[in-house]
């Protein structure tokens, strides 16, 4: 269930700062309205998407089981139910995790002025992204360092991008 939350959390922290980027040329209440909203609608999507993944991959596997075991359903068995109830997990984690992670970026324009918002937005971003990259360091044994440079540098580079739309595009 692990995959589900470190899935979401990157996905909110990084939508969510593509929308505060993207809006940075307006004020705060558009940004917060913008970046509020989104990570709210993506937490939903990820919630459903992970839902129907999960049951997807759990109506696969109760096929199997029902073929091996040549037994006309076993939905509402245990297993059926204990599948059931990891579908439900893995949904809410990944929903709420997006959602978290979507108000990381968002939090600055709600406690300071629009100029410095914007940087401790992306900051904090940057931050969150290097602190969960050394945590997956940790769990797989590999170097934390690393683990966590490695997602740092790819959310400044999806800031990076954002901005360079934002500013030369729009």
């Amino acid at each position: 269930m692990l995959n589900h939350f470190v899935r979401g959390i990157i996905d909110g922290l990084l939508s969510t700062l593509g929308v505060v980027i993207g809006a940075s040329a307006a004020d705060n209440a558009i940004i917060l309205s913008a970046g509020i909203g989104g990570a709210v609608a993506n937490g939903v999507s990820n919630f459903l998407g992970a839902f129907s993944s999960e049951e997807y991959k759990s109506q696969l596997q109760i096929q199997k089981l029902e073929n091996a075991m040549l037994s006309k359903s076993i939905e509402n068995s245990q297993i059926g139910k204990s599948m059931k109830k990891e579908r439900i997990k893995a949904g809410f984690l990944d929903g709420s995790s997006t959602i978290i992670g979507g108000f990381i970026p968002v939090m600055p324009f709600i406690l300071l002025d629009h100029g410095e918002a914007i940087l401790w937005s992306v900051l904090c971003t940057v931050l969150t992204l290097f602190v969960l990259g050394a945590y997956i360091g940790k769990v797989s044994k590999k170097w934390i360092l690393f683990s966590g440079l490695k997602l740092m540098i790819l959310g400044v580079l999806t800031a990076l991008l954002v901005h360079l739309i934002q500013h030369y595009l729009v």
